[in-house]
């Protein structure tokens, strides 16, 4: 047996577990330990409060504009 051949049959030996193996995302893992929904709410009101933020911002920038006009 050549080495080529031998260094291949101990590379397939150690993955032929990472082959087999089942693959799994983040959001079923999240989902099957109920976390899913505690994540998406605090995503909801993160972008909430930056949506909030630049709607202030906007009014802020708006009254300055007409009072520099003035």
């Amino acid at each position: 047996m050549s080495k080529k051949s031998a260094f291949l049959i101990l590379l397939f030996a150690c993955f032929y577990k990472m082959l087999d193996a089942k693959t799994t995302t983040v959001a079923d893992k999240l989902m099957e330990q109920n976390k899913l929904y505690a994540v998406i709410a605090v995503l909801a009101v993160i972008m909430l409060g930056i949506f909030i933020f630049l709607f202030y911002l906007e009014r802020k920038i708006k009254k300055l504009e007409e009072e520099v006009k003035n």
